[in-house]
């Protein structure tokens, strides 16, 4: 694997977890209050948008690399 994509797939895993622990600490605070549930709604909605760019991100790095080689497991 290149040292690009291994870089790549690298923050892109820094990333999950730091949305990850985000919405540990959103799970943690839940309350009543109406301010703060839509706080927690806003802050849910950003990391469901973030989550969705990494996944669009590990596709493209998963389609990144040259596959002509499986062709070549044939031969």
């Amino acid at each position: 694997m290149r040292e690009e994509t291994k870089a790549n797939i690298s923050k892109q895993g820094a990333e999950i977890a730091s949305v990850r622990g985000t919405l540990q600490a959103l799970a943690e605070s839940w309350g009543n209050d109406y301010e703060h549930v839509k706080y927690l709604q806003k802050r849910i909605s950003d990391m469901e948008e973030k989550l969705s760019n990494i996944q669009n991100t590990l596709h493209e790095i998963e389609w990144s690399e040259e596959t002509d080689w499986l062709g070549k497991l044939n031969e």
